[in-house]
């Protein structure tokens, strides 16, 4: 007798529940999964920080030496 099943929660579910009496000891061998070889995902090299976030650039309007004088506009330091 061959049955078929999922783990759901780490718990062996038989597709046919009622197959089996209750205290029935049962070998567990896991089925073969078939990946589509078109559906294997190629390794690409990951997008550098500036290509992920660059639909972001210019999002907000701030001073042109934001960059260079942050000090002065996030805690009001005197500009250098």
């Amino acid at each position: 007798m061959e049955l078929e099943g999922v783990v759901q929660n780490g718990v062996i579910v038989p597709d046919d529940a009622t197959a089996l009496p209750e205290g029935t000891r049962v070998g567990i061998t896991p089925a073969p999964t078939e990946v589509p070889k078109a559906a294997t995902p190629k390794a690409e090299t990951p997008k550098s920080f500036g290509e992920r976030y660059a639909e972001f650039c210019g999002a907000i309007e701030a001073p042109e030496d934001l960059a260079a004088r942050h000090e002065h506009y996030r805690l009001g330091t005197p500009k250098r």
